[in-house]
C-alpha cells in the first residue's frame, strides 16, 4: 500500500522531470555510440585488418618487453641522465594533443532541443564528463609509460606519481573548456592568438608547478603542499570557465561548427594523408617527380627486363613513392630507436617481411591493370619479370634499413659501409626468392 501511495502522490512535475532526465540520457547514449561507430567506421577503412595485424602483434610484443626492461634491467645512459624538464614537457605535449571536449550538440537540434534549454545543457554536461573520462584513460596511459622514469631516474612514489596525475587531469579539463570556448567565441587569426596565448599561460604555470614541486622534493618538504594548492586553483578556473560556457547563449551555429570540427578530427587525422586535394590541370601537363627522362634502369633488353622497368617506374611516378617514403623513414627510425641488439633484428626482420609483401602485392596488380591485358604478352612473362622488379623496388629501403642496422650494432663508418654493401646483395636476393614464391604459388592453383 505505501508503494501505490507513493506513486499516486508523485507530483506531475517530478515525473515530468523523471520523464526528462531519461529521455535526455537515452539520447546522449545514442549519440555517443553513434559517434563510436563513425569512429570505428573510419578505422577500418583506413587500416587493413591484416596489415594491423602483423604490426599490432609484435609491436605489442616488443613494446611489453621493451616496457619490462625499464622496469627490472639497467636503464641506458642517455634514458638515465634525462633531465627532468622533459617530463613536464611529454605531459604538455600529451595534454595538447589529447583531444577536447565532445557536447553531442548537431545541427538539426535547432529544431527542437534550442527551444528547451535545459535539455542542452544536461545534455552538454553529460559529454563534458565523457569527455573528461576519456582524457582520464588517455593521461593515466601516459603516466604509465613515464611511470619507471619517475620511479626509478626521479624517486618519486607513487603517491606522488598520483598527485602529478591529477594535477594533469585538471589541467587537461581546464585546457578543453578553453579550447571549446574560444572556438565558440572567436574565429580566424583571433582564435589563433588567444589559443596560443591561453596555451602559453596555461604551460607557463604547470611548468612552474612542476618546477616548485621538484624543488621541494629536493629540499625534503612536503610535495604534497605544491599538488594541494594546484588542484583547488585548477579547480576554481576550470569551475569558472564551465559556468560561463554553460551560461553563453546566441551563439548555437558557433557552437555547432565547433563540434563538427571535434567530430571530424580523428577522420581528419586520418585520412588527410590518404585523400589528395584536386589540382588544377597545368598548361604543359603535369610531370612526373621521378624518371622522367627515358633512361634504362637495366642493362637487359630482354621483354622481362623491359617490363620490371616500366612497372618500377609506374611506381615511383605515381603517388605510391609518398607511402613508401613514409615506410623507409619510419622502418628507419623503427631501427635505430630500440636500444637492445636483438630487438633491433626483429624489427629489421619483421620490417623486411612486410616491404617484399606489400612490393608484391602492387607487383601483382600491375599485371591486373586493363593496359596489361590488352597487350600480346606471354603467359610466362609476369613470373620472369618478377624478380628484376623486385630488386628494384626494394632496392632503396633496403639499402637504407641494412646500413642503419649496420651503423646501431658496429661502428658507424664501418656499419654503414658494410650494411650498404649488404643491403644490395639483400635486396638482389629477396627479389629474386619472391619470384619463386610466385612460381610456387602458380604451380599450386594449377
Amino acid at each position: 500500500m505505501s508503494s501505490k501511495t507513493s506513486m499516486t502522490t508523485m507530483t506531475p512535475a517530478a515525473s515530468a522531470a523523471s520523464m526528462v532526465s531519461m529521455t535526455v540520457r537515452r539520447l546522449f547514449l545514442r549519440r555517443w555510440r553513434d559517434r563510436l561507430r563513425e569512429k570505428l567506421g573510419v578505422l577500418k577503412f583506413t587500416f587493413d585488418l591484416t596489415i594491423l595485424l602483423y604490426l599490432g602483434i609484435p609491436g605489442l610484443l616488443l613494446g611489453g618487453r621493451a616496457y619490462y626492461g625499464l622496469w627490472r634491467e639497467e636503464l641506458p645512459a642517455w634514458l638515465a641522465g634525462l633531465p627532468y624538464p622533459m617530463i613536464p614537457v611529454l605531459l604538455l605535449l600529451v595534454l595538447y594533443s589529447s583531444g577536447g571536449i565532445s557536447f553531442y550538440i548537431e545541427a538539426a537540434d535547432v529544431l527542437f532541443l534550442r527551444q528547451r534549454p535545459q535539455w542542452i545543457k544536461r545534455l552538454m554536461l553529460s559529454g563534458l564528463v565523457a569527455s573528461a573520462v576519456v582524457q582520464a584513460v588517455v593521461l593515466a596511459l601516459a603516466i604509465a609509460v613515464l611511470s619507471p622514469l619517475l620511479v626509478r631516474v626521479y624517486g618519486m612514489s607513487w603517491a606522488m606519481i598520483g598527485g602529478v596525475y591529477v594535477v594533469v587531469w585538471a589541467a587537461k579539463i581546464v585546457q578543453m573548456l578553453i579550447q571549446q570556448l574560444l572556438g565558440v567565441l572567436t574565429a580566424g587569426w583571433r582564435l589563433l592568438v588567444l589559443r596560443s596565448l591561453a596555451y602559453s599561460a596555461l604551460a607557463a604555470g604547470f611548468g612552474a608547478w612542476a618546477a616548485w614541486a621538484a624543488t621541494s622534493a629536493e629540499a625534503g618538504r612536503p610535495a604534497g603542499l605544491a599538488i594541494g594548492i594546484a588542484l583547488p586553483v585548477l579547480a576554481l578556473l576550470a569551475g569558472a570557465l564551465g559556468w560561463y560556457r554553460f551560461r553563453l547563449r546566441g551563439r548555437f551555429d558557433a557552437e555547432v561548427r565547433e563540434e563538427e570540427r571535434q567530430r571530424t578530427r580523428l577522420t581528419a587525422l586520418l585520412l588527410a594523408p590518404a585523400v589528395e586535394r584536386p589540382k588544377p590541370p597545368r598548361p604543359g601537363g603535369s610531370k612526373p617527380w621521378l624518371f622522367r627522362r627515358l633512361r634504362r634502369l637495366t642493362r637487359s633488353r630482354q621483354p622481362e627486363a623491359r617490363i620490371a622497368e616500366a612497372l618500377v617506374k609506374a611506381f615511383f611516378r605515381g603517388s605510391e613513392w609518398k607511402l613508401y617514403a613514409q615506410m623507409t623513414l619510419a622502418g628507419l627510425a623503427a631501427i635505430v630507436l630500440p636500444p637492445y641488439p636483438a630487438v633491433n633484428l626483429i624489427v629489421y626482420a619483421a620490417l623486411l617481411v612486410l616491404l617484399v609483401y606489400w612490393l608484391n602485392g602492387h607487383r601483382k596488380s600491375f599485371f591486373e591493370r586493363e593496359l596489361m591485358s590488352i597487350l600480346p604478352l606471354e603467359e610466362s612473362l609476369e613470373y620472369r619479370s618478377g624478380a628484376p622488379a623486385m630488386q628494384l623496388l626494394l632496392l632503396p629501403a633496403v639499402i637504407v634499413w641494412t646500413a642503419a642496422l649496420g651503423a646501431k650494432l658496429y661502428p658507424p663508418a664501418l656499419g654503414l659501409l658494410a650494411g650498404a654493401i649488404l643491403g644490395v646483395l639483400l635486396a638482389r636476393w629477396l627479389g629474386s626468392f619472391s619470384r619463386g614464391m610466385g612460381l610456387s604459388s602458380r604451380r599450386w592453383k594449377s
